[in-house]
């Protein structure tokens, strides 16, 4: 069982459903009645590894000219 959220063609009407991945997506609105589609969501990211934050050994801007003049 997932969680999928829906939203209604016809008013905008959002809702968030408990549903098995092979049902069928015959969601109907509870507002208007309308057909009710199913939406993808934000999916969280996380990057492991270094080079992603401030925090890591990132290089410094004077190496970084160093790299860029050549000297």
């Amino acid at each position: 069982m997932a969680l999928y959220r829906y939203v209604c063609k016809n008013c905008g009407h959002e809702a968030v459903l408990l549903r098995k991945p092979s049902e069928a997506d015959n969601v109907k609105c509870d507002i208007c009645g309308g057909e009710m589609i199913r939406q993808i969501g934000n999916v969280g990211i996380i990057f492991k590894g270094g080079g992603y934050y401030s925090t890591d050994s990132a290089k410094s801007s004077t190496s970084r000219e160093k790299i860029k003049t050549g000297k």
